[in-house]
């Protein structure tokens, strides 16, 4: 099973560190459970994003993966990671200025969490996932809108940004 150590950077939140090997097995299980296949794209995707640590982009993966798998077409690897987030694999959380970042889901064995993105210097950090129930709950309640969080970053300030140390 994969395993996820919590680092506790401070009290708001939590950074979580993937085991890659554990993260890799387990996605690949994921989609040869779904009855899916595991291709030569699928793989170097799972296995990159598996070995990162953090939110990279589509070209930053796109890079990684040429350097390693020179015969995996960008194009490739944009239509492989659409495929693996239908399938469940892989999820994405829009980023303020219209950026995705990728990180393989929940259900491929990666800890469900929210993300921070400070727009000075662009960092992102996880954040517990249930620290936003309660807005979550008031939204259901009194406008009937069902909040999905985890797909897109809340926006601020980073600490070190602030000048706070």
């Amino acid at each position: 099973m994969h395993r996820v150590i919590p680092q506790a950077s401070d009290d708001r939140h939590v950074r979580y560190e993937a085991m890659p090997d554990d993260a890799l097995e387990r996605a690949l299980a994921t989609l040869r459970e779904g009855g899916h296949r595991v291709t030569g794209a699928r793989r170097a995707v799972i296995e990159t994003l598996a070995e990162l640590d953090g939110h990279p982009g589509a070209e930053d993966l796109c890079e990684r993966i040429r350097q390693r798998y020179p015969a995996v077409h960008r194009a490739t690897v944009y239509r492989t990671l659409e495929t693996l987030a239908a399938i469940g694999v892989v999820t994405h959380v829009h980023i303020s200025g219209g950026a995705t970042a990728y990180h393989l889901a929940s259900e491929a064995g990666a800890r469900p969490h929210l993300h921070a993105s400070c727009r000075t210097c662009g960092s992102i950090m996880d954040l517990p996932d249930g620290m936003l129930d309660s807005v979550s709950r008031d939204l259901l309640e009194a406008h009937g809108f069902e909040l999905d969080p985890r797909h897109v970053a809340l926006s601020g300030t980073c600490k070190d940004c602030r000048g706070a140390g």
